[in-house]
């Protein structure tokens, strides 16, 4: 039987957060959503993360990681390693900048799996985050919300592998 607290994610530091990114990826068994306004180098990059993002991402036929960011150059400027796992999986992992203002004014920042977690971070910019590996019901807003801004955005085609 799991204890509550044991399904509890929470952060307060650049590896709490980590841990917590980590910890929420490997339970996803198909698919995951990241809504990052800004992929800082430290967060995501990990070996771990990436690691669990690979196996999510190489893990079927209907493993799907879907990447939302306000700003891909400036990731593709810093050497974000995420953008490299998402150039040797294009057909698993895909980045998707928004175009509306309404959703670039979006500050915060979450992930969620298709098992009912979610690590939400009130504030993008922080790493203050809590989350849950076992609440549907909050997993399936921010998905939606995920989704309705994922419908209107754009590839991140500067960061499309160039295939030569």
């Amino acid at each position: 039987m799991s204890d509550t607290a044991d399904m509890r994610l929470e952060a307060g530091d650049r590896a709490g957060l980590e841990a917590a990114h980590v910890r929420l990826l490997a339970q996803a068994r198909h698919r995951a959503c990241l809504y990052v306004p800004l992929l800082e180098p430290g967060l995501l990059d990990s070996e771990a993360a990436l690691a669990e993002l690979r196996r999510l991402a190489t893990g079927g036929r209907h493993a799907r990681v879907r990447i939302l960011t306000h700003d891909a150059n400036r990731a593709h400027r810093d050497g974000h390693r995420l953008l490299a796992l998402v150039q040797r999986l294009p057909t698993a992992m895909s980045i998707r900048v928004p175009t509306d203002e309404t959703h670039l004014g979006y500050g915060s920042a979450f992930v969620t799996d298709e098992a009912g977690a979610f690590l939400f971070r009130p504030v993008a910019g922080r790493f203050d985050a809590e989350g849950a590996l076992d609440q549907p019901g909050q997993t399936s807003r921010l998905t939606a919300y995920f989704d309705e801004v994922w419908e209107r955005a754009e590839p991140a085609w500067e960061i499309r592998p160039l295939g030569i």
